[in-house]
């Protein structure tokens, strides 16, 4: 039902590009309109980070703004058919800075971009997670683009699992 909402309200939303296409703009800042929320319960994540793998051969990113920004998101791959599992596994191998581990959760989608890889006209949006850890001052938002692959890295101030 999710993806149907996604589905419709893509026509509906200006497209802004996404990984290796991303080019940061002078409204980097900006927070953008996140939308249709899953409502999961905790829980559930909970529960994918125990049962799910963690991605691994990941490194740290030197640029302050990747994943962290809908200009510079993280781009897991597999589309529709495995893109849920890729960001279950990136978010599984990231932790605090100290080591600690993460909790996330699914805030919703936003940020309508073209892509070859795209559903319906190649359009896609990002999925936005929140992400924290015991400590954290104030939960991290994190861009998500299960359309396209590009390189896993961790964002500045996270680190990774170790194996």
């Amino acid at each position: 039902m999710k993806r149907i909402f996604y589905l419709l309200s893509l026509s509906a939303v200006l497209a802004t590009p996404a990984c290796k296409t991303a080019k940061p703009t002078s409204g980097t800042n900006e927070k953008p309109n996140i939308t249709g929320s899953t409502n999961l319960p905790q829980s559930y994540y909970d529960k994918v980070r125990q049962t799910v793998d963690p991605a691994s051969g990941l490194a740290v990113a030197t640029d302050p703004e990747y994943g962290v920004t809908q200009q510079k998101p993280i781009c897991v791959g597999g589309k529709t058919d495995s893109g849920a599992r890729n960001q279950q596994r990136y978010l599984n191998a990231l932790r605090g800075p100290g080591g600690e581990e993460i909790s996330y959760r699914r805030r919703g989608s936003c940020c309508a971009f073209k892509t070859p890889n795209g559903i319906i006209g190649g359009m896609g949006m990002l999925d936005v997670y929140e992400v924290s850890w015991a400590g954290s001052a104030k939960p991290m938002l994190l861009y998500l683009n299960f359309y396209d692959d590009g390189p896993l890295l961790a964002p500045v101030g996270l680190t990774l699992a170790q194996p």
